[in-house]
């Protein structure tokens, strides 16, 4: 799917937070960046921090969605070929959180750490021995 190795998805607790001018956001693209990767936003992830900012305050969304070392997942929805509505679906249900469903189904198919406000969330998901990172 991608040429770039994943490293980092950033769920909306992250997006929020890059938003809000937290460093630890920044420093996870400054290294994804450095080695040649690439950080994933998953679609709802990005909706959901859309509907939580203030208007004045997604101007960092827009930024962050250019980064070249960034890149945003949508999930496919061809129920005739690769359907991911049903995983994520189900995984938000076992989270509580559409976006933390979207964001360990990403994590989990890239092999990817997550970056994120609520790790309970992701680890109720993922497991203990996944690498998630608190912001």
């Amino acid at each position: 799917m991608r040429g770039r190795p994943s490293y980092w998805v950033l769920d909306t607790g992250a997006l929020m937070a890059y938003a809000h001018g937290a460093e630890t956001v920044g420093q996870r693209l400054v290294h994804v960046s450095e080695a040649e990767g690439v950080a994933l936003i998953p679609t709802v992830c990005l909706l959901e921090a859309y509907s939580l900012l203030d208007y004045d305050e997604t101007e960092m969304l827009r930024v962050l969605r250019g980064l070249p070392a960034v890149e945003t997942v949508a999930p496919a929805i061809d129920v005739a070929k690769a359907d991911d509505c049903p995983h994520i679906g189900g995984m938000a249900r076992r989270a509580g959180r559409l976006g933390a469903g979207h964001a360990a189904f990403v994590a989990l198919t890239s092999a990817a750490g997550v970056v994120t406000s609520r790790p309970d969330q992701i680890r109720t998901l993922l497991g203990e021995e996944w690498i998630v990172e608190e912001v």
